[in-house]
């Protein structure tokens, strides 16, 4: 049975969030509840049920100082569903992924990380929102946990290679695009891990590799928020489909072996 100061402890950061938006004016006007998932293996998500939108944490996420952003992070999720935002527009999704089966034969694999790679652009869209809401040290706090996402290894996988590659651009793209980070001249100790744990994996995926991540990198980076719902399904399809080639460019027969 859950603790009632756990149920306190919910309840305030839950208030406490939908205050902080609502004074940078962004109003989350359906109803929210957090609640808690013992066995989830990740921090957090939201789903919705029915017209409640709720937001389940793991158990050990209480205690985390990242816990207030989580909570930030859902609720903007929210507010762009609530403003019909196209990123948020799962039927859309559905009918641009429905034509690439059709057109290119799509894998299950594929499939799973085109949808990662659509999280990465709803994401970085709706932290707009967090970051604007965000005092300095919470965002201090999301500089340095966006610098821990970048990964200087590949795996094998062209399928989940590219799927890192355009994880890195993402991380890079959130900093970039809130003028946080600096690979120009690099003077943040973060900054220059970055840089160099990137490009770690890119001399690893050899040819055309930065090329690709920087296409990806500037795409996410410069997404607008506010298309319409024509320009974003042009955005979208251009996405996929770089990371369809960038999926299917190694000349490795992984599927086949």
């Amino acid at each position: 049975m859950r603790a009632a100061s756990t149920d306190r402890t919910l309840q305030s950061t839950l208030d406490w969030a939908l205050e902080r938006m609502r004074q940078k004016g962004y109003v989350v006007r359906s109803k929210v509840v957090l609640e808690v998932e013992p066995d989830l293996a990740i921090m957090g998500y939201a789903r919705k049920e029915g017209e409640v939108h709720k937001i389940l944490i793991s158990e050990w996420a209480l205690d985390s100082e990242m816990l207030g952003g989580l909570v930030l992070h859902e609720l903007s999720h929210v507010y762009f569903a609530e403003q019909g935002a196209s990123s948020h527009d799962s039927a859309l999704l559905e009918s641009v992924l429905e034509e690439l089966k059709e057109r290119d034969g799509l894998r299950v694999k594929e499939t799973e990380y085109l949808v990662d790679a659509f999280n990465h652009l709803q994401n970085v869209l709706v932290d707009d929102v967090v970051f604007e809401v965000m005092e300095e040290k919470e965002r201090e706090m999301a500089r340095r946990f966006f610098a821990e996402w970048i990964s200087d290894q590949p795996s094998g996988d062209p399928v989940a290679d590219a799927g890192l590659l355009c994880r890195n651009a993402f991380a890079v793209a959130s900093l970039k695009r809130r003028k946080l980070a600096d690979w120009t001249t690099r003077t943040n100790h973060d900054d220059t891990e970055m840089y160099f744990r990137n490009k770690s994996l890119l001399n690893a995926l050899g040819l055309h590799a930065e090329e690709e991540f920087n296409w990806l990198e500037e795409f996410l980076e410069k997404s607008k928020p506010n298309l319409s719902e024509a320009d974003f399904r042009a955005s979208l399809e251009s996405y996929f489909d770089r990371m369809l080639s960038l999926m299917r460019s190694s000349s490795r027969l992984d599927d086949l072996r």
